[in-house]
């Protein structure tokens, strides 16, 4: 799977979260959704390979300056449940 040209197979991202933690992600989906782009993200296991049976969590994807993936949390509840449902029917 490719994010303009770029592998997302070996993308980890570590997100943080309110309550201090942080934990590695890897890119299960890559779909547009409403003229926006989109990271259904899984939880990496210490062999950095994603974990099918953890929670998938939604970001935007955006590109940086040198045309890399940067993920953004999704404020708009509204916006997470539309993409939520429309990555539901992509399974």
């Amino acid at each position: 799977m490719k994010f303009r040209g770029k592998n997302l197979e070996d993308l980890v991202v570590t997100l943080s979260f309110q309550d201090g933690t942080s934990t590695d992600y890897g890119v299960h989906k890559y779909f547009t959704f409403k003229e926006k782009e989109y990271f259904a993200m899984l939880p990496v296991n210490e062999k950095k390979e994603l974990d099918h049976s953890k929670k998938c969590v939604l970001y935007e994807v955006q590109e940086d300056a040198e045309h890399n993936p940067v993920v953004v949390y999704i404020e708009d509840d509204r916006e997470y449940e539309e993409a939520a449902d429309y990555y539901s029917r992509l399974e």
